[in-house]
């Protein structure tokens, strides 16, 4: 649901084999790692549900972002499509994806994240906010969010289509289906699914040059669920992704050949294995095990760059001739062939968790191991060296849930991490508290704090970005982790004269970040321009205030809303460009909401309009050497549909929808071709587009 709507709103029904049935809501587990009701957890926690997915269209995680309270999507280059996931103010580095609770997905994987993980297998999204090191280790500074798999109740399939047509030729098709078998005898239940998503490259300005990058991609999954024992699951998942970007221009023709080209592809395999075994009433255990492949083949180029080595390699001097680009062209295909790079990664992860069950506690400790590898290098040019990165974290974590109670809860935890880039312990305490002023009014909070160790990956390097050379990253000698501590306090209201079917929230963030890490690749402090250093930069502070609420005001219809405040500030001011030095993070809006109407009458037909703002931020570019403050941006999408019952078990639901109905989006896209800085890019990434969804279940 919308934030704070879940525990309430979100109600689902939990009946045993009689009679009897009571309606509770939904159970979260991200917060304390423990399966809890959402009104009773005292870590808050933020939660979209499968019913969620299919009222607001929501085909991909991108598309699920906006269904969280201050968190944001931003598009990031206009010709490789690398994106930006924000929570809370802080980049995508800063929060920990999981995967059934699992931080398996890596920096590698992160880059394009929120693309290319489809939302046909999941069963809900749970996210938290705040410091999380406590119990997921590095990254989750920002939070977690958590993309949760359930086990099928009943055999059944079901399908998906879209097609949108984005502007002129580009279009947009979106297919997926998942089918699953359940044992009658509950031994068993097994899930298989796949996902096929192609989206042309989309030119806005006419100057051939792509503003959003051409895209495809394939999954394939398999999911089984096994109770070979009494109050014993064994889970198993295997998935395959396969994705391709590729932007700029000429996007028919061999990338060596295009005037300038960014081109990714990624082979990802995923496999994970779940054991969770419940011994007594006071006593239950799980073992995990998860592993993640990813090999990408990348290339980074413009043809004026190649044609320029490729003259010097002849042992011309100056500038490139029209005589040599006309008579030379295989040899400037072999130059710019050795553009192409190679990267492999591989991610291992190891969970143990024991619950103990004793009167008012409920007391969970466990280790975690995770070590990933990662090899980057020329995928054609023997000459330039690859380059080799491994690390382990291995972390211990304590924590006791004490019910004092039935109106006060505390949850006191502790963590310390051993990681192979930092000298010493890294410690992760958290703090959190429930309070219940009666049957109306819940307050949690907590104080929590989150730790960013140096990883294998950053997207800021590229092989042969500029020169055909090697680029190599390492970190300053004496390097620390990123730290913060998060201050959380929020409240909700749900009046009980309206029976559940309001419910209001507002909470408050304070975030202090120590020892930011920072790009060097000026060469002044290495002694090598090809050398680039992660640093510590300064440290910064971020406030955030949230408030957001959920009316269901009558049986067809209800209304979610909500309106986030965010500052972030360095604690000094950084030169980014020409005439701009600000302490200010960029591309962070200070205001953002939202608005959602929703009509539901399944005998006609539903209806939703949902509404966005974005306020005024500071965009760049980095490579014009440009600054600006963007206006504000309001995005109104609208959509119809209608359901249509086929048989006996069958259902067929139709849509029709438009989004960006008035066609927010950047004005000022630079259209001088291959002159163009790719980096100038901000906004909403769509124009007006119009689609039609089919979804058949039975």
């Amino acid at each position: 649901m919308l934030g704070v709507s879940a525990g309430v709103l979100g109600a689902q029904l939990a009946a045993d084999d009689d009679d009897d049935a009571v309606v509770l809501a939904p159970l979260v587990v991200t917060g304390t790692k423990t399966s809890r009701l959402i009104t009773e957890t005292p870590v808050k926690t933020e939660l979209i549900l499968k019913e969620d997915f299919d009222k607001y269209n929501i085909t991909t995680f991108r598309d699920a972002l906006r269904l969280i309270p201050s968190a944001r999507f931003e598009n990031e280059c206009q010709n490789c499509g690398v994106n930006q996931i924000q929570l809370l103010g802080l980049g995508t580095e800063y929060t920990s994806i999981l995967f059934d609770g699992a931080p398996v997905y890596s920096g590698l994987a992160k880059v394009y994240g929120a693309d290319i993980f489809p939302s046909i297998f999941i069963n809900r999204i749970e996210v938290v906010k705040g410091g999380s090191s406590v119990l997921y280790g590095p990254e989750a500074i920002a939070g977690v969010i958590n993309l949760i798999t359930a086990e099928p109740m009943s055999s059944g399939m079901e399908t998906r289509s879209t097609v949108k047509p984005l502007n002129g030729d580009a279009t947009e098709w979106n297919s997926s289906i998942i089918a699953s078998q359940v044992d009658p005898e509950g031994l068993y239940s097994i899930s298989a699914y796949g996902l096929y998503y192609d989206r042309d490259g989309l030119d806005l300005t006419g100057d051939g040059f792509t503003e959003l990058a051409q895209f495809n991609n394939k999954v394939i999954g398999l999911q089984g669920w096994l109770h070979p024992f009494k109050n014993v699951t064994l889970k198993g998942t295997y998935q395959y992704m396969n994705q391709k970007h590729r932007g700029g221009d000429q996007l028919d023709i061999p990338e060596e050949q295009a005037r300038v080209a960014e081109s990714l592809k990624h082979d990802i395999h995923m496999a994970h294995f779940d054991w969770k075994h419940g011994l007594s009433e006071y006593f239950d255990y799980s073992l995990r095990f998860s592993y993640m492949y990813i090999e990408r083949e990348s290339f980074y180029g413009s043809r004026g760059d190649n044609e320029q080595r490729a003259f010097e390699l002849a042992g011309n001097g100056g500038d490139v001739t029209d005589d040599f680009i006309e008579n030379n062209q295989s040899l400037i295909d072999d130059v710019a062939r050795k553009v192409w790079g190679m990267t492999e990664n591989h991610v291992y992860y190891v969970d143990t968790q024991f619950n103990h069950y004793i009167g008012a506690h409920t007391v969970s400790y466990g280790m975690q191991y995770r070590y990933e590898d990662l090899k980057d290098g020329s995928m054609f040019d023997e000459s330039v060296p690859k380059t080799e990165d491994d690390f382990s974290n291995v972390g211990f974590y304590l924590q006791d849930q004490w019910v004092i109670n039935k109106n006060l809860e505390v949850d006191p935890g502790i963590r310390v991490d051993k990681h192979d880039n930092v000298d010493g312990s890294i410690y992760s305490p958290r703090v959190a508290a429930r309070y219940n002023a009666g049957d109306e009014w819940t307050m949690r909070a907590s104080w929590s704090t989150g730790f960013n160790a140096p990883g294998a990956f950053n997207e800021d390097k590229h092989i042969g970005v500029n020169n055909g050379g090697a680029i190599f990253l390492v970190n300053e000698e004496g390097l620390q982790e990123e730290s913060s501590q998060t201050f959380s306090f929020g409240v909700e209201y749900t009046p009980k004269t309206m029976d559940g079917q309001f419910v209001i929230h507002s909470q408050v963030h304070y975030t202090l970040l120590k020892d930011t890490f920072e790009i060097d690749d000026s060469g002044d402090i290495s002694g090598d321009p090809n050398l680039w250093l992660r640093i510590n930069g300064p440290d910064s502070k971020i406030f955030v205030w949230e408030s957001n609420l959920r009316w269901k005001f009558s049986d067809n219809w209800s209304v979610d809303a909500g309106l986030s405040y965010i500052n972030a500030r360095f604690d000094e001011e950084i030169e980014r460009v020409t005439g701009l030095t600000t302490d200010k993070f960029i591309e962070r809006p200070e205001w953002t909401g939202y608005l959602g109407v929703n009509y539901e009458n399944h005998d006609l037909f539903d209806a939703r309009a949902y509404f966005s703002y974005t306020g005024s931020m500071i965009a760049l570019g980095q490579e014009s050497d440009i600054w600006r403050y963007t206006p504000e941006f309001y995005v109104l999408d609208l959509e119809i549909s209608k359901s249509f019952k086929l048989g006996r078990k069958a259902k067929m639901v139709l849509s029709l929808g438009v989004d960006n109905v008035f066609d927010e989006r950047q004005k000022d896209v630079m259209n001088n071709g291959e002159e163009r800085d790719p980096t100038y890019l901000y906004g909403p990434a769509y124009p007006r587009s119009y689609y039609l969804s089919a979804r058949l279940g039975w």
